[in-house]
């Protein structure tokens, strides 16, 4: 009988009828689009928890349909069209269904299937519909705990180890990759420079990080070459090169023919150069051909090229991060921020013209190895795809990946071997694809004329870069035949600007600029200083470099682009971080607040452990546009692991809006697969950008200790099921009395004495011996005598007047700590704890108990925690500003019979032993606490709260 229809209708009806299941998102149109306009459309691309899935199908009276099904399936995948391929086997009694009647017979159908992914292909089983969907199933959760892109990075990792062990014995090769790599030492404290020579001398530490460095790009060259050599009968495979005997003599040979005769440029250089330097030693040389074999390796796992496997392992390797400042971003944090960001329906685009799309400007100005510009490019490359599948029209691979190479995309960054990876990173893309030009600039860094890398964008669009002879500098920017010294480096106005940018800060041992020597750092930070007020730029030092760039994106960013932003969790609420907050409240839209509640992973950069966020903001175009859009807060129960945990995340979050997080109960809920990964809350913009600090959204795992946060620094208490039960007095604590001074000033003007001084002080926080509300003093103090060096001397005159009885805790561990303010039997001064003296009016010792017992209430704990500024997890800081404005119990509202009451509470359970944090739930004092503030202003029971708190993974450290 002669066909009815093609294989194309058949896959179309088939995807049909796993959307009616709920398994996959099929596009509108695509059904009328494959009917009507009666041509051969390769993919059937459909949308299955976020990741793309092709469908390849073929009838079975086709000679080879198995074998022409799997391999067209997984070319797809290959090329990075799709996450996961389908071939089908349709039984050709189908052809003859009339089409009314396709989608009822293709239910009762037996298929042959075979489904492939990253992880591998599952071979053909014959089942129907209903085992195809639970065949998907089984093959997303094979790819979450199967991470090809895990398994890659720790075999690199290995083999770039045992080439530097084998390569820090040859001083000779590691001094002269140093100086190919652009890498310096690190200026060291002066008390080590007497101990180990002049300041140029590299460390032992530093030494073996070159070596680490430069074995990563000469692996990061042999893959490629590996890749290329299938494309390109020109290139020689490294089967060939590995037995020849001077090895580095031939790659080197091998790797100048492809830059001078074919193109690589960027891939190719660098590791000719060190090919250059390395010496005939017979364990180098060894060392290099574990390279080779592992690069062979890599090449097999064709998925995990298109990851950046080098940026990964890279930020491993570098010498001293709190230098630099520099942590890299993970791949699904890079991923889900990029997805959040650029997703299809957030910039006005018509995805699937190349035309428009060539005029999208996407930036990131410190771009390390470019781990979030490959998320940009992934995410652009995924919208064109599904809009072209949508429409029913060919996506143009090669022309996506050129126009994101040449066009779209733009790097800055200090590191050159950064620098070349990111674009080598851009390239494994498509290698197949020679490219003119990358956008990808390494920036001078330092002397001559204190240069701040992309930081003098702040002064001009156009960098011209002179010498000390008026001669131009080495701006550098990457193309794909070479690398060009431009006279200028330049920033175009943007669409998004995405950055992790360093967190290096002006505290703490002043690491500023830390990786210049001293008279270049100070010199910088002069010139820095000098360029933020002038040119009026809304960014505090204190709060570190991120908040510089922060401020120089803005002013490069067009109205109605984006800004995604991996930063330290102490933008939404530390002090110093307050100018970024007033810039973004006053020109932007914040659209989504992402936090990691995950005791594993506090952070979305590797190397680290510091508490960050993902910001996403919206630059506005009018004077109230986008503030009727609510800011989702996304709390993260399952920091995502793998790519396909964070485009699922995404998924999810996209599935139904969240609710509000004051006006309607629960929360959007996200799972991964059956696991739930986290809560999702909606928060007026209007009423965030008015706040002082904007910790709350994100505070609690748990969106009812949110929703109870908010209300009770609002004077409301809130309970779970019951809603608003009663009103509260509450007063910002600076009503009540002053804080004293912090540890700078302690160390200013006293030192510790070993005798009785007319000084007592209540130094650190002892989490075993601090264990109840009464304490007495436990050390003394004498005045400084001179100031330490480069530091003023404070006099004990405006100190010692500060101390005071009342302690409220500076910092606490909330996983291991008891208390969070105490009594002491005589006025003191503290390192860890402020000194809290009442206003005359309160200064009396029912009043201090009174206040006290509130604070180590479930109620004060609450307002504390959702206060904190995070550092890492669970330790947290309680700024000066944030205390002094807190809500406490309004001691003025209170009756003599409520005063008197919670005083003799207090008096009870002064001596007692409280458990830690962690053990609140169960802890009797505590229960005992919350009874009297119960009592005294007759609230119903609240011990609830207290469960929820002590279960909060940054209080026990445990997940949910």
């Amino acid at each position: 009988m002669t066909a009815e229809y093609r294989q194309e209708v058949l896959n179309v009806i088939l995807a049909q009828a796993l959307q009616e299941r709920g398994v996959i998102s099929l596009p509108e149109g695509v059904i009328k689009t494959v009917i009507q306009k009666r041509r051969r459309i390769p993919d059937v691309m459909v949308d299955y928890r976020g990741l793309r899935v092709v469908i390849e199908g073929e009838v079975s009276d086709q000679a080879g349909a198995e074998e022409r099904a799997l391999t067209s399936a997984r070319r797809r995948v290959e090329q990075g069209l799709a996450h996961i391929g389908i071939g089908v086997i349709f039984p050709a009694e189908l052809r003859a269904v009339p089409f009314k009647a396709l989608l009822e017979a293709l239910r009762d159908s037996r298929l042959l299937m075979a489904v492939t992914s990253e992880s591998g292909d599952t071979g053909y089983v014959s089942g129907n519909i209903d085992f195809l969907a639970e065949l998907l199933d089984k093959t997303f959760d094979q790819l979450v705990q199967e991470d090809v892109v895990a398994q890659a990075v720790a075999e690199i990792d290995a083999a770039v180890e045992k080439m530097a062990q084998l390569s820090r014995l040859c001083p000779g090769y590691y001094q002269k990759a140093a100086a190919i790599l652009g890498i310096k030492a690190l200026p060291r404290p002066a008390a080590e420079k007497a101990k180990k020579g002049p300041i140029e001398t590299l460390s032992p530490e530093e030494i073996l990080a070159i070596c680490r460095i430069s074995g990563l790009v000469i692996i990061n060259a042999m893959i490629f070459q590996e890749i290329l050599a299938s494309h390109d009968n020109r290139v020689t495979s490294l089967t060939h090169l590995l037995n020849e005997i001077v090895l580095h003599s031939a790659l080197n040979r091998h790797w100048n023919y492809i830059v001078s005769d074919i193109n690589y440029f960027p891939i190719f250089h660098l590791a000719s150069q060190l090919m250059v330097v390395i010496p005939s030693h017979g364990d180098i040389l060894k060392g290099l051909r574990i390279l080779g074999q592992s690069a062979q390796k890599i090449v097999a796992m064709k998925a995990a090229l298109r990851h950046d496997l080098m940026g990964r392992v890279y930020h491993k390797l570098l010498a001293d991060k709190k230098y630099l400042g520099t942590y890299y971003t993970s791949i699904p944090a890079a991923i889900l921020l990029l997805k959040l960001a650029l997703g299809h329906t957030t910039l006005p685009l018509k995805w699937n013209n190349l035309d428009r799309l060539e005029r999208l400007q996407v930036a990131d100005l410190a771009c390390g190895t470019g781990t979030l510009l490959m998320a940009a490019a992934d995410t652009v490359t995924d919208n064109y795809f599904r809009a072209c599948a949508a429409r029913g029209e060919q996506p143009d691979v090669t022309a996506i990946y050129r126009l994101l190479t040449e066009k779209i995309i733009y790097g800055y960054d200090v590191l050159p071997s950064a620098i070349h990876l990111t674009a080598s990173t851009l390239a494994l893309r498509a290698p197949e694809t020679p490219f003119q030009r990358m956008n990808l600039f390494s920036l001078p860094f330092g002397e001559p004329e204190n240069r701040l890398g992309s930081l003098d964008f702040m002064d001009s669009r156009l960098l011209e870069i002179k010498d000390l002879f008026g001669a131009v500098s080495d701006v550098k920017q990457i193309t794909g035949n070479g690398e060009i010294e431009s006279p200028y480096g330049y920033l175009p106005e943007l669409d998004l600007c995405v950055m992790n940018p360093p967190f290096t800060r002006s505290v703490g041992g002043n690491l500023l600029f830390g990786s210049l020597p001293e008279p270049e750092r100070s010199q910088a930070q002069k010139r820095l200083q000098k360029i933020i007020q002038t040119k009026k730029y809304q960014a505090n030092i204190t709060a570190g470099l991120g908040a510089v760039f922060v401020a120089l994106a803005d002013r490069y960013l067009n109205s109605g682009g984006r800004l995604a932003l991996v930063l330290p969790k102490a933008v939404i609420s530390g002090v110093a971080w307050k100018p970024t907050r007033e810039m973004l409240a006053e020109r932007y839209h914040l659209e989504y607040i992402v936090a990691s509640q995950d005791p594993q992973r506090w952070n979305f950069s590797e190397s680290t452990s510091l508490s960050e966020v993902l910001l996403v903001a919206r630059k506005k175009d009018g004077e109230n546009d986008g503030c009727d859009t609510p800011t989702i807060a996304l709390n993260l129960w399952r920091n995502p692991t793998t790519a396909f945990d964070a485009l699922a995340v995404f998924h999810a979050l996209l599935d139904n809006s969240p609710p509000p997080a004051i006006d309607q109960q629960g929360a959007k809920e996200i799972y991964i697969g059956r696991v739930k990964a986290g809560e999702a809350l909606a928060f007026s913009w209007k009423e965030i950008k008015e706040w002082p600090m904007w910790m709350l959204p994100v505070a609690f795992a748990q969106s009812d200790l949110i929703r109870a946060a908010y209300h009770l620094m609002r004077g409301r208490l809130w309970l779970p099921g019951y809603g608003i039960r009663r009103v509260i007095p509450l007063r910002p604590l600076k009503d009540f009395g002053t804080l004293g001074p912090d540890a700078r000033d302690m160390h200013d003007g006293f030192k510790l004495s070993p005798h009785l001084t007319a000084y007592p002080a209540f130094w650190d926080h002892d989490a075993q011996t601090v264990n109840c509300l009464q304490q007495n003093p436990n050390v003394y103090l004498s005045p400084l005598a001179k100031a330490k060096k480069k530091r003023p001397l404070r006099l004990v005159e405006d100190l010692w007047p500060l101390s005071a009885r009342i302690l409220l805790a500076e910092r606490l561990r909330l996983s291991s700590q008891k208390i969070n303010s105490v009594c002491i039997s005589d006025s003191v001064l503290s390192n860890t704890w402020w000194p809290l003296s009442l206003k005359e009016e309160y200064a009396n010792p029912s009043f201090e108990k009174t206040l006290i017992l509130w604070l180590n209430s479930t109620l004060g704990m609450l307002e504390l925690i959702a206060n904190r500024q995070e550092t890492e997890g669970a330790w947290v800081k309680f700024k000066k500003p944030v205390l002094s404005n807190l809500p406490v119990l309004d001691l003025a509202a209170l009756t003599e019979e409520q005063v008197t009451f919670l005083a003799e509470s207090f008096d009870e359970v002064s001596h007692e032993v409280i458990q830690p944090f962690p053990r609140m739930a169960d802890d009797p004092v505590r229960s005992r606490i919350d009874a009297a503030i119960s009592e005294a202003l007759r609230l119903p029971d609240y011990s609830i709260l207290r469960k929820l708190l002590a279960q909060e993974p940054v209080v026990c450290l445990k997940r949910l």
